[in-house]
């Protein structure tokens, strides 16, 4: 896939819903939970980091359940989407206190829906 054409797939407004597709079809958050509206209703370091990646080409997304706040940042890996051949997003999840917990890339294949990349 030429770099042009993934540069165009991969546009930064798209990020968000191709982030909530995936937390739907991957379980990522437990069940049940509800996604954060406002970053105003986040503890302080994740408020002060949403901050950050609202200047960034990447978005973030939220949310909690019984105390608990899962808070996700997602990106567009055009290196490994060139490498597939298709878009990739590289998702870095923190934890409450703004730490990367984890980091995954996934991929939506029409076959198999989001598949984590190795």
């Amino acid at each position: 896939m030429e770099t042009q054409r993934l540069r165009t797939v991969q546009h930064p407004g798209r990020i968000g819903d191709l982030l909530d597709s995936l937390i739907a079809s991957v379980p990522l958050v437990l069940a049940g939970a509800i996604r954060v509206a406002s970053a105003a209703v986040l503890p302080a370091p994740l408020r002060l980091l949403s901050r950050l990646i609202d200047r960034r080409d990447s978005v973030w997304r939220a949310w909690s359940e019984g105390g608990r706040i899962w808070f996700f940042e997602a990106l567009f890996s055009l290196d490994l989407s060139r490498e597939r051949g298709k878009p990739v997003i590289r998702l870095m999840q923190y934890d409450e206190v703004g730490d990367v917990a984890r980091v995954m890339t996934f991929v939506s294949t029409i076959e198999h829906g989001w598949q984590q990349c190795d």
